[in-house]
């Protein structure tokens, strides 16, 4: 299996701080891989450091056996990898359908705005385009029913439903979860888990943090856990859940307690 994402002793300090320290990951191609770990372990700045939000100190981000070290978030966007955010950046005055297009014609149009109105043409038909996509994905993540919403009047869990297609609109190989289901239900989280499965079977995979174990346990192929801004274990699902220093350091007893109950 080929290794899409790697990060070679990713490290990154704030002044005397040192918030990640030699991380390393290896996302492989048709993996769905989480990061977890408890509060300021280190979980969003590692996340930052890959797509370019965060300079790393030290270390390197290699996308496809690409460095991508420190470039701008629209470079490593346009390589691939798309993001989803902790807390939710929607326009909340503009539709549902609008948000995507958005996101879409940041994506396709290459040109800048200059470009676009000096060839009004050529933008209608790209316009147009954007507009087929973004229905598209509002068919593939369930959400055509709220085109014409407005996005700040949507439920929670639809906000963050929609975060994710604007991820998709970028058409990318590889999108970074921060924490997709914070803040859900159970009932919607398990809607959420069926969103992001069928994401993945669409070819695009997925690496994410997240703080809810039974979204983490479902969903992920492998995991990477940190805690104090250093890697402390990496494996299967079955690994980590049994694994004495993480369940010491993050899931405490009553996670392995709850787990040889339903065992």
């Amino acid at each position: 299996m080929s290794i899409l994402l790697e990060t070679k002793n990713l490290t990154k300090r704030f002044g005397g701080l040192e918030a990640v320290k030699d991380v390393n990951i290896q996302v492989k191609e048709r993996e769905i891989h989480a990061l977890i770990g408890p509060n300021g372990a280190g979980k969003t700045t590692t996340l930052s450091m890959i797509n370019g939000t965060l300079r790393p100190t030290a270390g390197e981000v290699l996308f496809l056996g690409q460095e991508i070290t420190g470039k701008p978030t629209y470079v490593v966007a346009n390589l691939g990898i798309g993001r989803t955010f902790q807390n939710i950046k929607q326009f909340g005055s503009l539709t549902v359908l609008e948000n995507l297009m958005v996101g879409g014609m940041s994506h396709y149009n290459k040109g800048g705005v200059l470009h676009m109105l000096l060839h009004m043409k050529e933008t209608r038909h790209m316009e147009e385009a954007v507009e087929e996509k973004a229905k598209e994905i509002l068919s593939r993540i369930g959400m055509e029913a709220f085109e014409k919403e407005y996005a700040g009047n949507l439920p929670y869990g639809r906000q963050k439903v929609l975060e994710l297609g604007r991820a998709l609109m970028g058409d990318p190989r590889l999108i970074l979860l921060d924490e997709p289901a914070a803040g859900l239900n159970p009932s919607e989280r398990a809607e959420f888990v069926e969103i992001l499965k069928n994401v993945y079977e669409s070819g695009i995979d997925l690496f994410l943090i997240e703080h809810n174990m039974d979204v983490v346990m479902n969903i992920s192929h492998r995991i990477t856990v940190l805690n104090f801004g250093r890697q402390i274990a990496e494996g299967t699902p079955q690994e980590i859940a049994n694994n004495e220093t993480v369940i010491k350091a993050y899931l405490g007893d009553r996670f392995s307690e709850g787990k040889n109950r339903r065992g």
